[in-house]
């Protein structure tokens, strides 16, 4: 029983700890509203108004025109001669499923679909002395931009009835992932942070592995002051430290380029210090053989450290790269264009310029989410070795 209840909680406290990003990546292919309110359908025009005066600005037609008290759903639709234009004011139809409206009254009518572009669309279907439903569907709809329809134009011969036009979503929609990649550059920006983490990583794989190789393992003048100094600029706030940072960056010419914003981290204190106190547990008497045998230092270094310290490289190389990833005060002061912003300063910005539209928002912290996780599942093994072989002494 006890073990049963203690399954519960843990399993509980899991979901809870997943729940903001399960959040993130449902809200993320609802195709509008947040994650409370999906909205899966969206009227073009259902006519519940009594203002004749408002319904011509959103419906022109080229003969009479009425709103009557019958229809298949609610209260009220319109009585029309001739054809009919509703404006949809560029409306994107990119995520609709289908288009989907009532109409009642005999003869053949069709539908023509216009694009900002005068690029159209038509549809043609027979009508009914009564009310029947009408779908075109995502498929039918060629030849035009989806993403901005202005018009959609309904064109009958004789009296007929017209109601409940609307666009029904799909769901899920993935659409918000190709937008943000295609539209707002989030594809360049994630080339940027790919980019500038990957050097970063790889900088203080080498470099900082050489500096911690030399306190580790070598015996010079004021080695632990200087040790002491590496580990005492960990407490140094990074508001500080941007600032003599910038100045050089701009003297040198290195604003708003990639040398800024990776030259500065090829070598951090916690790297050195994490691999110092790894190495110091390595057997020195591998190092000794290699000696006897001929090699130098530069050969023990990359042929017997190295792979020796992969599991602190890996907790070292995971670690930076999501310090780097998810870093947003260090690019925004290095970068000035939109091409050199990495993906938290574009994120940042995109929320800053654009109405808050969270299936797209979602759809782009999901996007930027997800090589975080990718790179943690990859080294997950080695992470794990790291950490056990840490804690075991000897």
């Amino acid at each position: 029983m006890k073990k049963v209840l203690f399954l519960t909680i843990m399993f509980a406290l899991l979901l809870v700890s997943l729940f903001p990003m399960i959040a993130m990546f449902y809200t993320a292919v609802i195709p509008s509203g947040n994650l409370t309110r999906v909205i899966k359908e969206r009227y073009i025009n259902d006519f519940e108004t009594k203002y004749m005066i408002y319904l011509r600005r959103k419906v022109k037609s080229g003969g009479k025109i009425s709103i009557v008290k019958e229809s298949p759903e609610s209260t009220k639709s319109i009585l029309v001669e001739r054809d009919v234009t509703l404006l949809a004011d560029k409306l994107d139809m990119r995520v609709a499923k289908y288009v989907e409206f009532w109409v009642k009254g005999k003869g053949s009518f069709s539908v023509e679909i216009l694009d900002a572009f005068g690029k159209s669309t038509v549809k043609t279907f027979s009508g009914n002395d009564e009310w029947r439903k009408y779908r075109i569907k995502y498929n039918e709809m060629k030849y035009i931009n989806l993403k901005y329809v202005s018009k959609i134009i309904f064109r009958f011969d004789g009296k007929h009835y017209l109601d409940d036009v609307k666009l029904v979503y799909k769901f899920p929609a993935f659409l918000n992932f190709i937008s943000v990649l295609k539209e707002d550059m989030f594809g360049r920006y994630i080339f940027n942070s790919f980019l500038v983490s990957s050097v970063v990583v790889l900088g203080n794989m080498i470099f900082s592995t050489m500096v911690a190789y030399a306190f580790a393992r070598r015996e010079f003048f004021g080695k632990n002051i200087l040790f002491s100094i590496v580990l005492m600029t960990m407490m140094i706030p990074p508001q500080i430290t941007i600032i003599p940072i910038f100045i050089l960056m701009k003297k040198i010419g290195w604003i708003d380029t990639y040398f800024a914003l990776t030259v500065p981290l090829l070598v951090t204190p916690f790297s050195i210090f994490l691999l110092k106190q790894y190495i110091e547990q390595l057997p020195v008497e591998l190092e000794q053989a290699a000696y006897v045998d001929g090699a130098n230092t530069f050969q023990i270094l990359f042929k017997i450290v190295f792979p020796l310290t992969k599991p602190a490289l890996a907790v070292m190389g995971i670690n930076t790269f999501i310090a780097v990833w998810n870093d947003l005060f260090y690019p925004l002061v290095m970068t000035n264009s939109r091409e050199m912003r990495t993906v938290q300063v574009g994120l940042a910005l995109y929320q800053k310029l654009n109405q808050v539209d969270w299936p797209r928002l979602m759809a782009a912290s999901s996007i930027i989410g997800i090589p975080v996780i990718i790179v943690f599942l990859v080294f997950q093994k080695h992470i794990i070795s790291g950490i056990t072989k840490g804690a075991l002494k000897g």
